[in-house]
């Protein structure tokens, strides 16, 4: 609040020097106009120097009126600032009491905040202390059941054993009871077990197959008159051995006879060129066969640039019109093919067989082409090519001369070129080929 300036000194002061002016002029008149005596005139003058003197006092009382009033001035300044100041320090005083409000109500929140999470925490302890508990007793559950468990294992280890020992048991007396019906049903003559009737039989029990059969048994020299049809039920339900060499298994017979078709030891004829080889052997050992002996391959070379694995390949082929080339083995993944190229006058024909059954065959592609030897991207117009399923192993001689990739004397004349060495005028020609699944 602003104090207002206090100036009642100062009339009074102003009154009193306007009266004392007043009161010497009106001296100084009575002067003029009587004549005094000369202890009047001294009367007069005392009063003059007694005015004077009261002037004077006037005057330092005026002074000192001025000073206190300079003083009231400057401390009416310092009270304004220090007002001033205290209005400041009031407002910064309530500002820190709403920063100390606002910080004790954040204060109050995180309290909350923190008592709620302490009753979550403890609610939580609680759950988790519910949950060991229950976990404790399923452990204990567990162990029960595995401990029963583990009896009851025993238990069927033992039965099982006991099973296993009884099936051996009974696994020895079947296999010794087809092995002596297997004696029984034997064709004494063939000395092959029939795989269908009618099984034909003397009158004095021998029995002999329908391919096999005389007018007279072979054992006993008597007529044959009679047909078993015990031996046929035997037949039919007994394992019967497959017949290939190296392969020791049983079959019952509606599977027999498919396994013999498949069977990884039955016989085949060695894929190379007959003018080469011409072997037969157990499939089992033709790609061994093919890799280290067969005259007819040429896989066993050193020139030989064929790689086992890698698609497509790329050959350059020398020969004349009137040579075999050799033939190679091949390999995809494991899998192994064989690929060939014979003359059948006047063609070509070139294949790719695979090493197995033609039911296995469909899940294979090959692509052969014959073409220029500088054209190996085949895109030039002198370009013969097949494309189709790999030839089976078991397939015969003169079907798979009439199947795969044949060229005709005049294509084959425009896809070769002519060379001539020492032995004579030659010819070369370009061959790719790949397999793919």
């Amino acid at each position: 609040m602003e104090a207002k300036p206090d100036n009642s000194n100062n009339n009074d002061v102003k009154t009193t020097k306007r009266k004392r002016r007043k009161f010497e002029q009106q001296v100084l008149d009575d002067v003029d106009k009587e004549d005094l005596g000369e202890n009047e005139t001294e009367l007069v003058s005392n009063m003059i120097k007694e005015l004077q003197k009261q002037n004077s006092m006037i005057e330092e009382e005026k002074d000192a009126l001025k000073k206190e009033r300079d003083a009231i001035k400057k401390d009416r300044h310092g009270i304004k600032k220090a007002i001033d100041a205290s209005e400041k320090e009031k407002d910064a005083i309530k500002k820190d009491r709403d920063d100390i409000k606002k910080d004790r109500d954040d204060i109050k929140k995180d309290r909350d905040g923190i008592k709620k999470e302490r009753d979550a925490s403890e609610k939580e302890k609680d759950a988790i202390k519910k949950d060991r508990d229950t976990i404790k007793k399923d452990r204990e559950g567990l162990k029960k059941e595995r401990e029963a468990s583990e009896k009851e294992i025993d238990a069927i280890k033992e039965n099982v054993d006991t099973l296993n020992d009884d099936r051996a048991a009974l696994e020895q007396k079947y296999n010794a009871l087809t092995s002596k019906l297997r004696d029984r049903v034997e064709c004494p003559v063939c000395l092959q077990i029939p795989t269908s009737g009618p099984v034909h039989v003397c009158p004095n029990g021998h029995l002999v197959c329908s391919t096999c059969r005389r007018v007279n048994c072979g054992i006993c020299s008597t007529r044959i008159s009679g047909k078993s049809l015990l031996a046929v039920t035997v037949i039919e339900n007994i394992e019967h051995k497959c017949q290939h060499e190296g392969c020791e298994e049983l079959l019952p017979l509606e599977k027999y006879k498919q396994h013999l078709k498949l069977c990884p030891h039955r016989v085949v004829r060695c894929p190379a060129p007959q003018a080469f080889c011409g072997k037969d052997m157990a499939l089992s050992r033709v790609y061994d066969h093919i890799l280290r002996e067969c005259e007819g391959s040429c896989n066993s070379d050193e020139s030989c640039e064929v790689k086992f694995d890698g698609f497509p390949q790329r050959l350059i082929i020398h020969g004349s019109s009137t040579v075999l080339s050799r033939g190679v083995a091949l390999s995809l993944h494991g899998i192994h093919f064989y690929l060939s190229h014979e003359i059948v006058h006047p063609f070509n024909v070139f294949n790719i067989q695979l090493l197995d059954s033609a039911v296995k065959c469909e899940d294979y592609e090959v692509n052969i082409a014959v073409h220029r030897p500088e054209d190996a991207e085949m895109k030039g117009k002198h370009v013969k090519k097949f494309s189709g399923e790999p030839l089976p192993i078991d397939m015969e001689q003169e079907k798979k001369k009439q199947n795969g990739l044949i060229v005709g004397p005049m294509q084959m004349k425009k896809v070769s070129v002519k060379i001539e060495d020492e032995d004579g005028l030659k010819f070369k020609f370009g061959l790719t080929f790949y397999i793919k699944k």
